[in-house]
This record gives structure tokens, C-alpha cells and sequence, in this order.
């Protein structure tokens, strides 16, 4: 018997953070806990009225339940930071909601024939202190000719390397994540982040794509070093900044941040890795911020343009527009209503 069903209710029900008692309870009673597990377990298949059912309670298209896995995406491949304090539901929805996301944009890219390859390796390169870390940042700008200039849009610029950016509303317990389908790469990131933010967890999860640390070796804190480094090279920032410095102040620091989408934060801890600033000064930066709110809230401010991605949207759009798909698909695709999306397309 075909399992797809079954499956893609467990996967619905993981993305919702339900357990099969909360989906009993949403579905008011009408559909058993028993008759709930054996669905899942695909011992049986539920009528045309449960399965809208379980769509309705579920939030999910009645066509989800039976698209085809085509995505080897394997849930248990995502890693999530030790500081995180998302609980266990949290963390099963994450990894089933990009499961899914995935398998959509892939489906997509498929229908249009796109294959946008990611070629970049550097598992040759074993990083055993902050030092590789920096030499592997300096390389990834080299070979994307990136020079020492300001990255405008991370998501765009991954984007064009074949790596799948995907937002996901996280929670704020959540920054961002990595896996692989196959050979191809998916960094997710939570939408809710400031843009500051956002970029340098873009880059700290490429970090994890590509950073083979020795044995023993802290790696988020060598994908941290990675991540400042391709947004802000140290050459460049000690020529904006200076050699050493007593004290830098927060109009100075504001300027690096409008131009390279740095938060103040990042480049203090830059300043003082790279001995721009003693210790003492950047633990009495920490305490200032901490003691006074309004000092916090200034060197908080989100200050670069907000960046998302809408890749995916776009090429369904594109694939509708061009009578590839129909809107029916689109709107499965795009988890939206068939007449939200007439509505986007009809611009005449």
C-alpha cells in the first residue's frame, strides 16, 4: 500500500507541533485517537469528508496529502544551536516545515528545468583555529570576485550560487539552520530577524556548509569568525576604523553598519579580536549596554535595508504566468487561495 498519505499526516501534524491527542482535539472529537494513529501507520485510508478533515484542522491543502516525496531530505541532518531553547515540538516543526518548503521549490525549479548547481568545496581545508576561519572567508570572496566590497544582499548572492534560502516564522528562540537534499545546499533563517542579524546567520550557516573543523574544534564559534569576515573583510575594516583605538564611537560604528549590514555588536567583538580595542574596553562596552536601555536600544537599531527572499514565489509565479502550471498548482505551491493568486497575476 502507497504510504504517502499516511506519511504527510504525520509530517503535517509535526509542522502544526501537535501530538495525534492535540489533532483529536482540534478535529472536535470527530475522528478518533485510534483511527488517527492507524492513518498514520497507513493501515487505513480516511473518507473524502475526514481528509477535509484533517486539511481544515491541519491548515494544509487537500493536495498535499498525496504529492509524492520526491526530496531525500533527511529531518535528523538539521542542527540547531546549543543557546537555542527551542523545545522538541519546535524543533520536529522546523525540520518538517523545510522538508516541505524544499520539496515545493525543488518541484518548481524542476517544472521550469532549472538546475542551479552549488560547486563550492573546501573540504580539502581542515580549520583548526580563528585564523583558517578567516583564510576560508577571505577564499569564498575570491572566488566570487567579491573583492573587499559590501555584500548588498546575502540572500541574493547565495541565491546565485545554488544555495536555497528559506524563511521560516521560528519564534524568536530560533536564528537559523542548515541541511542538505542530496548535493544541494539549504540554509533557513528565521524571518523575523533584523537584517543585521539575518545576514550574519546567513553566513554563520554557510559556515556550517562548509567548514571541516578538526577534532575538538569549537565550530560555531569558528563559523562566527567566518560569517564577520566574508561581511566585513579586517582589512577593510581596520582601514575604516583604524590600528588601535582607545575608544570608537557609535557614529563611526553606525556608518560601518549602514554600508556592510554589520551590527554594532559584530563589530565591536570584530575591533576586538583584532586588537583595535583592549578586552577591558569591549567588557566595559558590554556592561554600558546592559545598564542603560536606551544606550541598548541605540546600538540595536536594524539600520541596513530589510532582506528576504522571494525566489521561490517568483518562479511560480513565472511557471503560472508562462501556462506552465495551472492556478490550482500555484496556489498549492504557494499555500495560498486560487483567487489570491489570480489576483497577484491579473496586473493588467
Amino acid at each position: 500500500m502507497d504510504n504517502t498519505f499516511a506519511r504527510r499526516l504525520v509530517n503535517a501534524r509535526k509542522i502544526r507541533c501537535m501530538s495525534q491527542r492535540d489533532l483529536r482535539d482540534a478535529l472536535n472529537g470527530a475522528v478518533s485517537s485510534s483511527a488517527i494513529e492507524k492513518y498514520e501507520k497507513g493501515l487505513m485510508m480516511p473518507s473524502s469528508d475526514v481528509l477535509i478533515l484533517f486539511s481544515k484542522a491541519l491548515g494544509m491543502n487537500l493536495d498535499y496529502f498525496f504529492r509524492p516525496f520526491a526530496v531525500s531530505l533527511n529531518p535528523s541532518g538539521f542542527e540547531f544551536r546549543k543557546s537555542s531553547r527551542l523545545g522538541v515540538k519546535q524543533e520536529e516543526s522546523i525540520k518538517y516545515t523545510v522538508c516541505n518548503e524544499m520539496e515545493k521549490y525543488l518541484e518548481i525549479e524542476a517544472i521550469l528545468g532549472i538546475s542551479a548547481k552549488f560547486s563550492l568545496d573546501y573540504s580539502n581545508v581542515s580549520v583548526e583555529s580563528e585564523g583558517d576561519a578567516v583564510s576560508l572567508a577571505r577564499r569564498f570572496r575570491q572566488d566570487l570576485d567579491l573583492g573587499a566590497d559590501a555584500i548588498v544582499s546575502a540572500v541574493e548572492l547565495l541565491e546565485s550560487i545554488g544555495i536555497k534560502i528559506i524563511e521560516i516564522d521560528g519564534g524568536g528562540s530560533f536564528s537559523g539552520t542548515c541541511n542538505k537534499a542530496g548535493d544541494i545546499p539549504a540554509i533557513v533563517v528565521n524571518r523575523g530577524m533584523a537584517s543585521e542579524r539575518k545576514r550574519l546567520t546567513i553566513f554563520h550557516e554557510l559556515g556550517h556548509l562548509l567548514l571541516k573543523c578538526a577534532p575538538g574544534v569549537d565550530k560555531e564559534r569558528m563559523c562566527n569568525v567566518f560569517a564577520n569576515e566574508v561581511l566585513i573583510p579586517s582589512d577593510k575594516f581596520r582601514g575604516l576604523i583604524g590600528e588601535a583605538r582607545h575608544d570608537i564611537s557609535l557614529v563611526e560604528l553606525q556608518s560601518v553598519q549602514k554600508e556592510y549590514g554589520v551590527s554594532v555588536d559584530a563589530l565591536m567583538i570584530k575591533a576586538r579580536q583584532l586588537n583595535i580595542i583592549t578586552d577591558r574596553r569591549y567588557v566595559s562596552y558590554c556592561k554600558k549596554k546592559n545598564a542603560l536601555p536606551e544606550f541598548k536600544a541605540a546600538v540595536e537599531s536594524a539600520l541596513y535595508p530589510a532582506e528576504c527572499t522571494d525566489r521561490f514565489r517568483r518562479l511560480v509565479y513565472r511557471a503560472l504566468a508562462s501556462d506552465v502550471i495551472s492556478p490550482s498548482k500555484a496556489a498549492a505551491l504557494l499555500e495560498t487561495s486560487v483567487s489570491q493568486v489570480r489576483e497577484n497575476l491579473n496586473l493588467m
